[in-house]
């Protein structure tokens, strides 16, 4: 008896020296031990919304599941957590963009590509691609100016293909990054075929504290700007609509809302199983500098691209928020 008590004392003892280090890992980031940060504006740059403009999101699928100790630090460990895929509609009196094209019609044969490990570990459940929805409501993938991926990993230009004379807007750094990357981030068959890239660039004039911007109708109502880390040419983008609502896309920043409420990267676990991030200290400042946006500014609506909880919040197509 005495035997079997002590291996449980032992063994408990094991067990909350681990949780001890996983809880030190994953703990939040210091702002104050983040070098390069910017000043936060306490006002907005001046934006003129035009009548019409409108955001939409279009949900293309789900992962398969996981836990949310797995997708950001400090997360539970008796929390399922589902994160989605989707795309973002922009329309501009000007023109329609989407930002990120969730999963399309071939993301099983590009999926296809992975080793079983990858395959279950980034397993997903699809649904109607992006350009089946817009076609299902009389918008034709034609019809699109641009499409704008947040970057260029496998669940945010699945879709590409399925709009093959749209304009794709890229940084040339991210597409280096992918041209050289390999499965399971970058997938090559999802965008080899491109045939109209267009080069995105950026003012060198600070927005809202990050280090440039462009302004894609020249009203100041969508705003892209560089948030280099998750990948090389990484972007988010701000949208201001005539309702006075603002939306920042986030993209994989960080994968669920809490990460950037509390300032906490993905869990050390996670990084250790899987090179998630390009620039981990890249990241790590995007990770911060949104986070302090969101003290400053906070009716700001953030949009990590994978948080399911913040997706239903949102109007799904066809539905809009103008």
């Amino acid at each position: 008896m005495k035997a079997v008590l002590k291996w449980v004392i032992g063994g408990a003892a094991v067990l909350a020296a681990g949780a001890a280090f996983l809880a030190w890992q994953d703990r939040p980031l210091d702002p104050a031990a983040v070098p390069g940060l910017a000043d936060v504006p306490a006002e907005w740059p001046v934006a003129r919304p035009p009548k019409g403009l409108a955001v939409s999101v279009l949900r293309t699928g789900e992962s398969a599941g996981t836990l949310e100790a797995l997708v950001v630090a400090g997360g539970s460990w008796f929390t399922p957590r589902r994160p989605v895929h989707s795309a973002v509609l922009v329309r501009h009196p000007q023109g329609t963009l989407l930002f990120d094209t969730g999963l399309g019609r071939q993301v099983a044969q590009q999926f296809a590509v992975n080793g079983v490990i990858d395959r279950e570990f980034f397993g997903y459940r699809a649904e109607e691609p992006a350009a089946d929805q817009l076609a299902r409501h009389g918008v034709a993938a034609a019809s699109l100016m641009a499409i704008v991926p947040s970057h260029m990993h496998w669940d945010h230009v699945s879709g590409l293909p399925d709009f093959p004379d749209t304009e794709v807007w890229m940084q040339p750094a991210e597409r280096e990054h992918a041209a050289l990357g390999h499965p399971p981030a970058f997938i090559q068959s999802q965008f080899s075929g491109v045939k109209r890239w267009r080069e995105l660039s950026f003012i060198a004039e600070p927005y809202m504290g990050f280090a440039g911007r462009r302004d894609v109708f020249g009203d100041g109502s969508v705003v892209l700007v560089p948030l280099a880390g998750h990948t090389a040419g990484h972007v988010g983008l701000f949208v201001h609509l005539p309702s006075g609502r603002r939306y920042f896309f986030t993209g994989d920043v960080t994968w669920t809302l809490e990460g950037l409420q509390r300032a906490a990267d993905r869990p050390w676990i996670t990084r250790k199983a899987v090179k998630l991030d390009h620039d981990n200290a890249d990241n790590r400042r995007a990770i911060v500098q949104i986070h302090r946006l969101m003290q400053r500014h906070p009716q700001l609506t953030v949009v990590p691209a994978h948080d399911e909880h913040v997706a239903r919040t949102l109007p799904r197509f066809p539905a809009v928020q103008e």
